[in-house]
């Protein structure tokens, strides 16, 4: 049976990994059930997508009772389950916020990885620690943690394993805000709320620039021709009008 469930609170969508007795590490079979949910989000009315733990953690990642390096097929098992699952929610046109208390480590740091944001508890501590059992580091955190974090503290963290607590992930540019452990879910559930009321089908747009745009000026043209669109939907004259009427826009993804 599957851990992982899938929500949906009016305009957002909520993924809880659900296995807290083994800290919502993901078994081959959740990593399946984890693209079926994505794809789900994807082909809703969904306009955000929060992805949290169950149990006060968050993922730890592949589960190892499923993990046989003598005879597990690791390249079947990155490339047909986890990659697909990590691809899916990367590209998923909505804003992703991931939110993260516990453990959040290896492909459990991918997954938050993947998302557009990561908010954490005061009690997260997050890493890829996987040279404690000889494995090499996977689920794209070579380049994100690159892209992120500069090549000296990607490596850092790669080949010393250290888990970084909120403060540091914080500093470190890993995360983008850490809230108090009272309350953590709820707390994150109303930015992902706050987000998801936004004009999201701009949101879609800036994520396809933010991740594609190779340099400023692919950047500059992406902007012109994507603006062209958002001023022929309703958000953009929505947002006009409730600016000049003085009062809140009502956005509607469109």
């Amino acid at each position: 049976m599957s851990s992982i469930e899938l929500e949906f609170r009016g305009g957002l969508a909520e993924i809880v990994l659900n296995r807290p007795g083994r800290k919502n590490a993901l078994r081959r079979e959740d990593w399946h059930a984890l693209r079926q949910a994505i794809d789900s989000v994807a082909a809703s009315d969904a306009r955000a997508l929060l992805v949290r733990g169950a149990g006060g953690d968050f993922c730890a990642g592949f589960d190892l009772g499923d993990v046989r390096p003598e005879t597990t097929d690791a390249f079947a098992e990155i490339d047909q389950r986890v990659n697909p699952a990590l691809r899916a929610l990367r590209d998923l046109p909505v804003p992703t916020i991931a939110a993260a208390e516990g453990v959040c480590v290896g492909g459990g740091l991918g997954i938050a990885a993947a998302c557009d944001l990561l908010v954490t508890s005061d009690t997260a501590r997050l890493g890829a620690p996987y040279a404690a059992i000889g494995f090499l580091c996977d689920a794209g955190l070579h380049v994100f943690l690159r892209d992120t974090l500069g090549y000296q503290r990607a490596a850092w963290l790669i080949f010393t394993g250290r888990l970084l607590t909120a403060p540091e992930a914080m500093a470190f540019g890993l995360s983008c805000a850490a809230l108090p452990a009272e309350g953590f879910v709820e707390k994150a559930r109303a930015l992902a709320q706050e987000v998801a009321a936004g004009p999201t089908s701009a949101f879609s747009f800036s994520k396809r620039i933010m991740r594609t745009a190779a340099d400023p000026d692919a950047g500059l043209d992406a902007e012109a021709l994507f603006q062209a669109q958002i001023f022929s939907g309703e958000d953009a004259a929505e947002g006009v009008e409730a600016f000049l009427g003085g009062r809140r826009p009502r956005f509607v993804g469109r």
